[in-house]
């Protein structure tokens, strides 16, 4: 830093203090955009962390094999695209060490009895045949039981959510019903009895789904070995992240039905939740252009009347050898102070959000309760998290608009003459 610097650095933060409730009152107008910038950012970024947790914990895995195009026509819960000899691709994947679960995914309808339920009804579900062992080495379902045990193989049994089960007014033990259609097309009809009633943090599961073994599954509805998914479990850091290449060049090498099968990752899977980055990083923008529009007005008009005020002091520094360019670098290093004031607080204040936000979350259990949010997998607490990186960016952007704002009404007042500023009261 050269000793020139130094001095208008040092004139800057005098001048600052000169006028200290102009500057505290812009300073503080700033502070108040930027924490709402961070809180945001904190709040829109932990919804996507959450919905990526419980997709890759209790949905799919951090990638799957599937037949090719089944993944686009998946809603529609068809059996003519299937994985059609998963044992070859699950002993390939076994001696690579990379823990995979087969599942079979059908829609049909859940019926239940009056006696012991409290009425009769029906209602249709998503329903997935699993292998209990392998289920579990790749998601999360067995680890949110709370009543009752998880699946064993050959027993003619189901889990369900716990919301859907005080729904139906269901507990372990009680006879169900599940109509639906084999692979071939024909009516089944299944009698299963409750073993287990989990309680995850992804509400579509808990809502919409039931879970069978998988050898029920393939017996009666005529699967003859074959699945519609093999979801894996991949090492990564962050959810949603894994690379699925080297499942890839195992099945390449292997020749395990490569030319049947297609290997997804995570972002292939969840393309429908693109939407809801745009609409996080759109927000953050629109949140940003406000704290732009905060910093132009709040400091082009504090600059605005400083340098009214003080058009004498300006006519003084250029009578005594100041270039205009000086002088422009003084007044914009005067706006960076009140945007690394405005800054600083903002951090302060945001930082008291996000702590809030952390640990503590915001509840929407009552909403859930009469809106169906499952469809966007987070639980009923929504909690922030730390974002480093935001708040650089916006203690950065607050302090360098800031600079960049000053340079226009001090512009203004350059464009006079230095006998007309000296004349100036």
């Amino acid at each position: 830093m050269t000793r020139r610097l130094r001095f208008f650095i040092v004139l800057a933060f005098k001048n600052l203090t000169r006028h200290k409730r102009r500057t505290i009152i812009t300073a503080l107008a700033m502070a108040v955009g930027v924490s709402i910038y961070t809180s945001m950012d904190s709040i829109l970024v932990g919804f996507i962390s959450e919905i990526d947790r419980n997709l890759v914990g209790f949905e799919l895995g951090n990638a799957a094999i599937t037949a090719p195009e089944y993944w686009d026509e998946r809603h529609r819960y068809l059996l003519d695209r299937l994985v059609e000899e998963p044992e070859r691709i699950l002993s390939e994947l076994d001696a690579a060490g990379i823990p995979a679960a087969p599942r079979i995914t059908f829609r049909g309808d859940l019926i239940v009895h009056y006696a012991p339920f409290p009425e009769d009804g029906s209602i249709p579900m998503v329903f997935a045949g699993l292998d209990p062992e392998r289920d579990a080495q790749v998601l999360r379902l067995q680890e949110a039981i709370v009543d009752g045990r998880w699946l064993e193989a050959g027993r003619e049994e189901i889990v369900m959510g716990r919301w859907l089960a005080d729904q139906l007014g269901a507990d372990v033990g009680y006879p169900v019903s599940v109509t639906t259609r084999t692979r071939d097309g024909y009516r089944q009809f299944l009698e299963l009895e409750i073993a287990g009633i989990y309680e995850s943090p992804n509400p579509y599961v808990d809502r919409n789904k039931v879970h069978l073994p998988l050898d029920v599954a393939d017996l009666y509805l005529e699967m003859r070995g074959a699945v519609t998914s093999i979801h894996l479990k991949l090492p990564e850091t962050v959810p949603g992240t894994a690379d699925p290449e080297p499942v890839r060049r195992i099945l390449h090498d292997a020749g395990a039905g490569i030319d049947s099968v297609v290997t997804l990752s995570y972002a292939d899977m969840t393309e429908e939740f693109t939407e809801m980055m745009e609409m996080e990083e759109g927000f953050t923008n629109l949140l940003l252009f406000l704290l732009a529009i905060i910093a132009i007005v709040g400091v082009s008009n504090t600059m605005l009347m400083s340098v009214l005020e003080r058009q004498r002091e300006i006519g003084m520094l250029r009578s005594l050898g100041f270039h205009n360019r000086e002088i422009r670098l003084l007044f914009s290093l005067e706006a960076a102070g009140i945007g690394i004031l405005g800054a600083i607080g903002g951090l302060a204040l945001g930082s008291v959000f996000t702590w809030l936000l952390v640990t503590y979350g915001i509840d929407y259990s009552r909403l859930m309760t009469d809106i169906d949010f499952s469809g966007y997998r987070f639980d009923s607490v929504l909690y922030g998290v730390w974002n480093y990186g935001t708040m650089v960016v916006a203690t950065v952007f607050a302090v360098v608009v800031a600079g960049v704002v000053a340079i226009f009404p001090t512009r203004r007042i350059l464009k006079k003459s230095v006998t007309d500023c000296m004349r100036h009261v």
